[in-house]
């Protein structure tokens, strides 16, 4: 993101929301909504780029004080911005019922309707199926000792992987929906599969 002085001021994040939509904003504009201004040092878009250089929003989201304080231009006041965004989404997503594949369904299908590339995304589900967390995982199927961790952590009985894409699952993902099951029983955790979410149906391995 160019610094955001220099935008036109329709492609400037504020704006873009306003007239587009929250959902076409990228990463790095929602942060610097959530930001708001640099510092004298630091310009706003550097803030985002340094932290999103390495790390994805939900890796932002589970970070403390103390981590969030090491990237330049980030101090308390900042920090303290990014760990309540976190904290309210994590409170909106408490309490959503995912009683059926097809809630499940419709929830990744929101999550899925505007990416152009490959995702993947873990639903971490509890025993009355209510949605824990979600993470996104990237566009290459995600490392299963990461999944576990992540489940493990947030308490959750049951996992599921959705992405968008190809309808067909290939021989890579079902030898690894056999490992991630695998490695889920172990722990005592139910992992319900893979779905490939599509703009009208789904289809699950």
């Amino acid at each position: 993101m160019e610094q955001i002085k220099s935008l036109p001021q329709m492609e400037r994040p504020r704006e873009k929301l306003q007239y587009r939509g929250a959902r076409s904003l990228s990463d790095q504009e929602l942060l610097a909504i959530l930001l708001g201004s640099g510092t004298p040092k630091v310009p706003l878009h550097l803030i985002c780029e340094n932290l999103l250089e390495d790390y994805q929003l939900a890796d932002i989201g589970r970070m403390d004080m103390d981590t969030l304080c090491r990237f330049k231009g980030i101090g308390p006041a900042k920090a303290t911005i990014l760990l309540a965004a976190a904290e309210f989404t994590r409170r909106m997503q408490s309490g959503q019922l995912l009683s059926t594949e097809r809630d499940c369904y419709q929830y990744l299908k929101m999550l899925l309707e505007n990416q152009s590339q490959l995702q993947y995304i873990l639903l971490l589900i509890s025993a009355r199926r209510e949605l824990l967390a979600f993470s996104e995982a990237g566009s290459v199927l995600p490392d299963i000792a990461w999944i576990t961790k992540l489940a493990t952590e947030a308490g959750a009985v049951k996992v599921l992987l959705g992405r968008n894409g190809w309808p067909a699952f290939s021989n890579a993902e079902s030898r690894y929906l056999a490992d991630l099951r695998s490695a889920c029983s172990a722990l005592g955790i139910v992992c319900d599969g893979l779905m490939a979410v599509g703009p009208e149906r789904f289809i699950m391995i």
